[in-house]
């Protein structure tokens, strides 16, 4: 239930947003082929920002196959032996990231910079804006996404 239509979720409320919906679903379903930065990375990223803001309609949604062990253990993402070093970088980063943009470090830039690039680097910046973004507006909003699928 959202406070501001009650009764309809993230993508009904977008749907009233005729001005802007169609191009900020395109975006949304755009990063996902990013060729800077994996699929699963950027899934694994959404995933723990979900978890960092406490959305769990978010972190329910399957937007890109991961396996069930790095989901279950994506809380536990420093130790746990199912994340590549790739994907240990960009997990790093987007904690920060959503913690406070301005406080992630050279060396967590050059982390990622090792693993993907310049071009991966600013890759995954927009990624995570965007997946930020409409997890927070969902939360603002009390909407949750539409067509959850659970996850097995």
């Amino acid at each position: 239930m959202s406070w501001i239509v009650s009764g309809v979720d993230r993508e009904q409320l977008l749907d009233r947003l005729p001005a802007i919906s169609g191009h900020f679903r395109q975006l949304y379903t755009r990063v996902y082929s990013l060729p800077q930065v994996s699929a699963e990375t950027l899934e694994l990223c959404r995933l723990r920002l979900a978890q960092l803001h406490r959305s769990d309609a978010d972190f329910a949604l399957e937007e890109f196959p991961v396996s069930a062990q790095q989901r279950a253990q994506l809380h536990d993402w420093p130790q746990a032996a199912v994340f590549t070093p790739e994907q240990r970088a960009c997990l790093e980063f987007t904690e920060v990231h959503a913690m406070d943009c301005a406080a992630i470090t050279d060396a967590q830039a050059d982390a990622v910079k090792a693993h993907l690039g310049e071009a991966g680097l600013v890759a995954l910046l927009q990624a995570l804006g965007v997946f930020d973004g409409l997890i927070r507006l969902g939360l603002m909003w009390q909407a949750a996404p539409a067509g959850v699928r659970q996850h097995g």
